[in-house]
């Protein structure tokens, strides 16, 4: 079967991802400040959007099941053995969080924010999964 996936815009997503990753690598978590929180605060959102922008590009791309919202990306990820189940985990975790930083973020405090910063393993392991998903199914030359 032949599938049109926009393996350009994945790869400028994985790309910001990785530069969310970066600026969450650098915060402390032990600080406090409002700038340090509103850093923490849009890096972390973007690094979800990058996820599951990637998901929703991968979906399309590959004819999966339409989503019928982000947690369904990423059960629909899961299904189709592009992530594991322990990114899946994880990545479910920072969706919810996401929710909160659009739709209430005057509520989110850093005790929300702070066990997020831990988990930066998640942006590394979910990059090599999709980019060895995309391996698998488009060839060795998906990053021409």
């Amino acid at each position: 079967m032949v599938y049109d996936v926009n393996v350009k815009r994945i790869k400028v997503q994985l790309c910001y991802l990785a530069q969310c990753q970066e600026v969450l690598r650098q915060m402390d978590p032990q600080t406090s400040g409002l700038t340090e929180k509103f850093a923490a605060e849009r890096a972390l959102h973007l690094a979800v959007e990058c996820m599951i922008d990637i998901g929703s590009v991968m979906i399309d791309g590959f004819i999966m099941r339409d989503p019928g919202g982000y947690s369904d990306i990423v059960e629909i990820l899961l299904d189709e053995k592009v992530i594991s189940a322990d990114v899946a985990e994880t990545l479910k975790k920072h969706v919810q969080l996401r929710e909160r930083l659009v739709r209430y973020y005057d509520k989110v405090t850093w005790t929300e924010i702070r066990p997020m910063l831990g988990d930066m393993e998640l942006y590394t392991s979910f990059s090599e999964q999709v980019e060895s998903y995309l391996k698998q199914e488009l060839g060795a030359d998906w990053l021409a």
